[in-house]
């Protein structure tokens, strides 16, 4: 829930500020910014009763889990392919991307590739990582080091994350993840941004997500030109 409501907040950030703001008008004519407020609006929809912990609306209406249903890198995904998930891999594949995140809820970490593996890459619960595992923790910085209760750890679980970053695979491994898939069949560099301790925050606490998020959503779409 939080992560459509930052996404909508920023598009109507980006286009207000246009032609007013310089860094936005910069940012706006120098980069190609592509948008998806939400890849899963049926489970969205079939939440009937959030709280921080309510699990519904983590499935389509066929009943999968999106971010478990990519090819994987490291296994043969035998989950079948949802409409869903084709059409992002459509786009992905028309797109040449560079740079891109993925938002959810339910912590307060930015989780970078791999977030599965086999032993060349990590043993079970210790870092999987990428090639290009520095440019991996600098992107996840850059985010979490604008949001101070990121950076500070603040949810109450019992995972440690070093200065509100972590390797995906060591916090949890994942078969079929969208930002694994990204990296190696895209060529696009992606992290996960788990933006809530609550799932599924009351209303009236949205605005202080908004708060919270704004710098560091801009200046992680900044990073494309650094030249990755």
């Amino acid at each position: 829930a939080v992560g459509r409501e930052l996404l909508l907040h920023l598009i109507e950030y980006l286009v207000t500020r246009d032609g007013r703001d310089p860094e936005i008008t910069n940012l706006i004519n120098s980069t190609r910014i592509h948008i998806m407020p939400s890849m899963n609006p049926d489970g969205f929809e079939a939440v009937v009763k959030p709280d921080c912990f309510y699990n519904e609306g983590r499935d389509n209406s066929n009943f999968y889990d999106l971010n478990r249903n990519f090819p994987d890198a490291f296994e043969f995904n035998e989950v079948p392919r949802q409409p869903e998930t084709v059409a992002v891999m459509k786009w992905l594949n028309t797109e040449t991307f560079v740079l891109s995140a993925n938002l959810h809820g339910g912590a307060l970490v930015a989780s970078y590739p791999f977030d599965n593996g086999v032993p060349a890459t990590g043993t079970l619960y210790s870092p999987s990582l990428t090639p290009d595992d520095d440019v991996f923790q600098y992107l996840a910085n850059t985010y979490a080091s604008r949001n101070p209760d990121m950076k500070r750890n603040s949810c109450r679980i019992k995972t440690a994350f070093s200065n509100g970053i972590i390797n995906g695979y060591s916090w949890y491994p994942l078969k079929g993840g969208m930002q694994d898939y990204n990296y190696i069949w895209a060529q696009c560099f992606e992290i996960t941004l788990e933006l809530s301790c609550c799932k599924y925050p009351r209303k009236e606490k949205l605005p202080g997500f908004w708060k919270d998020n704004r710098d560091s959503l801009i200046e992680y779409i900044k990073q494309v030109h650094i030249g990755l």
